[in-house]
């Protein structure tokens, strides 16, 4: 399919958040409905992904690409897994389909074969990310910058997928998927008033909130924010607030030596034990452990 040079000028990647995770045995990440792209670096481990009822298992040195609008179940293999996850959207949307597989053939699933090629990549952008604020343009820009660099990778290396044929579904079945992921499409066209809950939530993780406030806050009744909240994101309001917290407690574990209590705070936890309960249920390890395990 020709792509017009006009396309190229006005697509555009605006990314969203940045991190690197380390789980150990017995994480998982119950389906949900991923409301945004994203590209995974695996850097260790093994794990299975899920992705529209395909199953696929990853290794080290792949790239894993999913795309807005599909569903997303994972769990680890072995004892230690790590990568690296960019989540971003493009300003260039289908009805159904994926734009960046459609048009630029990029695949689920990519081997690196010289890893100074992309990693750099990837580490430079969480860097940036981590450490940006509002007021630093300069690494704002460094990070459109590799996000564009990795897409750019992906597509200058979309023969070098990876054979799959021991979990590629039977015809019937891949059908199947491309209908669901289809009817998600249209199904999950993002409501704005979950975008607004959803950003608000984002930037107020460490406030305590209400279904009541919430529902004021974008005019809609409580029992339709439940409903609408959980289509768009497949998880209640209030799971959607534990994986946002656990998941910036865990980067902030890793970046930094900020003490356990301070960054439980810094969430929303008030009680540092049950920010500790939380965590281990989450994540299959304490604070401590994680933060001990991924410095070895």
């Amino acid at each position: 399919m020709e792509i017009k040079q006009a396309l190229y000028t006005a697509m555009r990647f605006n990314f969203l958040y940045a991190g690197r995770y380390v789980f150990r045995t017995g994480w998982t990440y119950p389906e949900s409905y991923i409301p945004y792209n994203m590209v995974r670096y695996i850097v260790k481990g093994d794990a299975v992904f899920i992705i529209d009822g395909r199953k696929i298992v990853v290794h080290e040195k792949q790239i894993v690409y999913i795309p807005e609008g599909c569903r997303l179940a994972c769990s680890t293999l072995g004892d230690y897994f790590e990568f690296y996850s960019i989540r971003f959207r493009l300003s260039t949307q289908m009805e159904a389909g994926d734009f960046l597989s459609d048009y630029f053939h990029i695949k689920t699933v990519t081997k690196v074969r010289q890893e100074a090629g992309v990693l750099p990549y990837f580490e430079e952008l969480y860097k940036n990310a981590v450490t940006s604020t509002a007021q630093n343009a300069g690494k704002m820009f460094r990070i459109r910058g590799n996000l564009e660099l990795i897409v750019a990778w992906l597509v200058e290396h979309s023969g070098d997928t990876v054979p799959e044929n021991d979990s590629r579904p039977e015809a019937s079945h891949m059908a199947d998927a491309l209908q669901h992921r289809e009817a998600s499409s249209r199904r999950y066209k993002q409501d704005p008033r979950i975008r607004v809950v959803m950003d608000y939530l984002n930037s107020h993780m460490d406030e305590q909130f209400s279904l009541e406030f919430l529902s004021e806050m974008v005019g809609i009744c409580k029992s339709s924010l439940r409903r609408l909240f959980k289509e768009q994101s497949g998880k209640t309001v209030g799971e959607y607030v534990v994986e946002l917290r656990m998941s910036t407690a865990a980067r902030q574990l890793l970046i930094s030596d900020k003490p356990i209590s301070t960054i439980a705070y810094e969430v929303g936890y008030e009680n540092p034990g049950y920010f500790t309960r939380v965590f281990r249920g989450y994540f299959g390890t304490s604070p401590y452990e994680y933060r001990k395990n991924a410095r070895i």
